[in-house]
């Protein structure tokens, strides 16, 4: 066999989970359907106890540890990785290289992240998701229905909703709606 057909296809998705919910896990799973392993970088992850990402990175990772295994998928084919964010997105893509494994495509529905991606190496494949319901499953919808004392759990999976649950999340995202949470600049 030749190296081409040995060689382990990664997809990658990038977001800031905060939180993961039911459409990243469709996604997931999409992108394990077409490829043999999955990236998935938890982005913005230097920011948190902030209205915007309440969550920190390692919340986030453990979020979406639960929600994949308990979704039945084999953890053994996954990588989490927390990316802290760079301001300079003429580097953005040399960037996030360095951070994870090789990836061959690149899942997307962001029309700016999907033209860095092919403006900065048109030999990565970028792929723009099937998305579920969009306008339900997004973080913003999520926190403000916490927020707003409304139902919410429905929307993440299983396991993210008793992570919430176990660290006080949601009386978190309430006082920080409260608060001046704005991050701080030393």
């Amino acid at each position: 066999m030749s190296d081409q057909k040995n060689r382990l296809r990664r997809g990658l998705m990038i977001g800031r989970f905060q939180p993961i919910h039911n459409g990243h896990l469709a996604l997931a799973k999409q992108i394990l359907s077409d490829c043999d392993e999955l990236i998935v970088v938890v982005g913005s992850a230097q920011f948190n106890f902030i209205e915007k990402d309440p969550f920190t990175a390692g919340e986030r990772m453990g979020m979406i540890h639960n929600a994949l295994s308990r979704a039945g998928i084999d953890l053994r084919h996954c990588y989490i990785v927390p990316v802290p964010n760079d301001e300079n997105n003429a580097r953005w893509l040399a960037y996030i290289k360095s951070m994870v494994p090789r990836f061959h495509v690149v899942y997307s529905g962001n029309e700016y992240v999907r033209h860095l991606i092919l403006d900065q190496d048109a030999k990565i494949e970028v792929q723009e998701p099937k998305f579920v319901d969009q306008a339900k499953y997004n973080g913003t919808n999520i926190r403000q229905l916490i927020n707003e004392g409304k139902p919410w759990a429905h929307l993440v999976p299983e396991a993210v909703a008793e992570f919430i649950d176990q660290i006080k999340g949601v009386d978190r995202i309430q006082m920080l709606r409260r608060s001046d949470s704005m991050p701080h600049k030393w």
